[in-house]
């Protein structure tokens, strides 16, 4: 195992005492003098014996770890943006038709049709403050230093995913100033019914009431639910024969019951467990391919016809939620991810404290982003409920 996988491998276990001793071991004091540290023996350490500006460079480096780990799943789902609202496109294309060709005239003038909408995304900063004095960092231990850092690159992933999935979940537009223009802009939701008329796509159109809010109308998920789903991506072009990868997420609760779906039990299609599940059985022969084991970072369940299926408890008991990836950092991803203009002011970050002999004390850890839909019609949510209208999960009301 070469070093950057063994360091990939620690950061998803979050062991973050083991991938900086493995730094320490491949740098060792190669790494302290590279960034110009001394070697005196009266420099401040941990209780351990470490030398806290070493450990500080250390840490800065778990930090970029953390954020290509974080990228897996950022890049298949969003698209980087850094300006608070961007012109996008909202459907892949229902482009022109032919004619039969007249001797005596010229084709009628024809055209791919187009709806493009500015599509707004806030921004703003989060940090958290290693708050941790000389005192305490004289008594401190490397694990006990290892395990803040662990919980901070615990809660930046928790942050990420969490504000993606509440714009995801959130079913009503906002309007949003942007702190440095003084712009006023909106940020829509995905189809939620406000009158926005989805663009037809090869014969297929919508009214202006289309949602992508819905409720199954029973208290638990079947395979018509899901039906439901995969028939309305394809009938946007969010499928496979456009280059898109239709992802269901749910909880351990209706993960269960979809484990069940199978044709011969009246389901349109079988659940076909992943090439991650340790064993599993089919009543005949396996036509196709399993599923990956895993898809931006996530274990992955199965299959449902075209869609694969990821259980997670960060998704909430009762919903099913549903995104078309077109692939890494794609145009055509259902979510914008913005970031700072300035390449060296993205990512977790951690900033040293106003002491340079000393940048572990008083340091804290920062990431600025937002996110917001890109594409209206790439993302859906189902409440499994018996009745009524769609309601935001309160995990995910931003």
């Amino acid at each position: 195992m070469n070093h950057t996988t063994q360091k990939r491998s620690l950061l998803a276990a979050g062991d973050i005492s083991g991938l900086i001793g493995l730094n320490h071991g491949i740098y060792g004091d190669m790494q302290m003098m590279a960034r110009g540290y001394s070697g005196r023996a009266d420099v401040l350490r941990t209780a351990d014996g470490r030398d806290l500006r070493e450990l500080f460079a250390e840490l800065e480096q778990v930090a970029s770890i953390s954020n290509e780990s974080q990228q897996r799943f950022v890049d298949l789902f969003t698209f980087p943006v850094t300006s608070a609202v961007t012109s996008v496109l909202q459907t892949l294309g229902a482009g022109p038709t032919f004619e039969d060709a007249s001797e005596y005239g010229v084709p009628t003038s024809n055209r791919a049709q187009h709806s493009t909408l500015n599509m707004g995304v806030p921004f703003k900063w989060f940090d958290v403050a290693w708050r941790s004095t000389w005192q305490y960092l004289a008594d401190a231990t490397e694990s006990e230093i290892a395990a803040n850092a662990a919980a901070i690159v615990a809660a930046d992933r928790d942050n990420v995913f969490g504000k993606v999935m509440g714009t995801v979940f959130r079913n009503t537009n906002r309007s949003v100033t942007d702190k440095k223009s003084g712009q006023v802009f909106d940020v829509l939701a995905f189809a939620n019914g406000d009158g926005w008329v989805p663009p037809a796509y090869e014969g297929n159109t919508f009214p202006g009431t289309h949602t992508h809010y819905r409720t199954s109308g029973a208290a638990t998920v079947n395979s018509a639910d899901l039906d439901e789903i995969v028939t309305d991506f394809k009938s946007h072009g969010y499928a496979k024969e456009n280059g898109s990868q239709i992802v269901i997420f749910v909880n351990a609760v209706e993960g269960d019951v979809i484990n069940g779906f199978r044709v011969a039990t009246g389901a349109k299609a079988d659940f076909i467990p992943s090439q991650g599940q340790s064993f599993f059985a089919t009543d005949g022969d396996l036509i196709g391919q399993q599923a990956s084991a895993t898809f931006a970072g996530f274990p992955v369940k199965g299959s449902y016809d075209e869609a694969i299926v990821i259980e997670s408890t960060r998704i909430p008991a009762g919903y099913v939620t549903a995104l078309a990836s077109g692939g890494s950092l794609a145009s055509s991803n259902p979510i914008m991810f913005r970031q700072h203009r300035s390449p060296t002011l993205r990512g977790l970050r951690i900033v040293g404290g106003n002491k340079d002999d000393y940048p572990l004390q008083d340091s804290y850890w920062v990431r600025g982003f937002g996110t917001g839909v890109r594409h209206r019609l790439a993302g859906m949510v189902m409440q499994i409920s018996a009745s009524g209208s769609y309601t935001a999960p309160t995990l995910y009301t931003t």
